[in-house]
């Protein structure tokens, strides 16, 4: 694959292993400097799409030297403005989930995710809690992860964000080639192939969305590192 690409990586579960809770993970120091050597390489046509935060994902990835989309795309290239709706909603549900002590409620400035990995038993309420959001949120829509739910801005996916970012400097005009491992990533995995590119799945979750299949992260590290050799710097 030595044409011009466009590359666009997921980050939990794609670069890194999915660990207990959002902030147990671990970053190192060779993704972060594989990344910094590929980004020039690739004329800056490197993003990372992610679920998290901008403010959550700009620090684990410091260093790297590669644009950044948080919340799903609702975060394009930069922190959004806070949803003033969110904090109180994000309250309501810690309390009706203090029963559970593994469940997290995770705030973003433009969504709500509520997680069970820690707490499976809580799976239910939080399901039900699901129902309340959708109530309080008629602006928001569902998203479902790995043991997650998470309520987004409506017509916000990584899909359209890719899009979007295929319309624009340093860009457009190469092949899209887009790496993820979850069912939030699959509308990029499509949106990638519509305009000619690749897709390739982290693990069986994906896998009949994509055009290749990494086993791991670590395999996903290792195909980055060959990038690196590959194309002139």
């Amino acid at each position: 694959m030595a044409e011009p690409i466009a590359l666009f990586v997921d980050f939990d579960g794609t670069l890194i292993d999915i660990a207990p809770t959002p902030a147990a993970v671990q970053v190192s120091a060779l993704l972060l400097q594989t990344l910094a050597a590929l980004a020039p390489r690739l004329n800056g046509a490197l993003a990372c799409i992610s679920g998290r935060a901008y403010a959550d994902l700009a620090p684990l990835l410091q260093g790297a030297g590669i644009a950044l989309v948080g919340s799903h795309g609702a975060e394009i290239l930069q922190a959004a403005p806070a949803d003033a709706r969110l904090a109180a909603l994000a309250q309501r549900c810690r309390q009706a989930l203090q029963p559970w002590p593994g469940a997290l409620v995770e705030e973003k400035p433009c969504g709500l995710a509520l997680h069970w990995r820690q707490a499976p038993a809580a799976e239910a309420m939080i399901r039900e809690l699901g129902a309340q959001l959708a109530a309080a949120l008629p602006t928001h829509g569902l998203c479902e992860g790995r043991k997650v739910i998470e309520w987004l801005p409506a017509h916000i996916d990584k899909g359209a964000a890719l899009q979007q970012l295929m319309q624009q400097a340093p860009y457009c005009g190469r092949m899209p080639v887009f790496i993820g491992d979850d069912t939030s990533d699959i509308s990029a995995m499509q949106a990638a192939r519509a305009l000619g590119g690749l897709a390739f799945a982290v693990g069986e979750r994906v896998a009949d969305h994509a055009d290749g299949v990494f086993a791991r992260p670590a395999n996903v590290l290792a195909w980055l590192e060959l990038q690196v050799r590959i194309r002139p710097a």
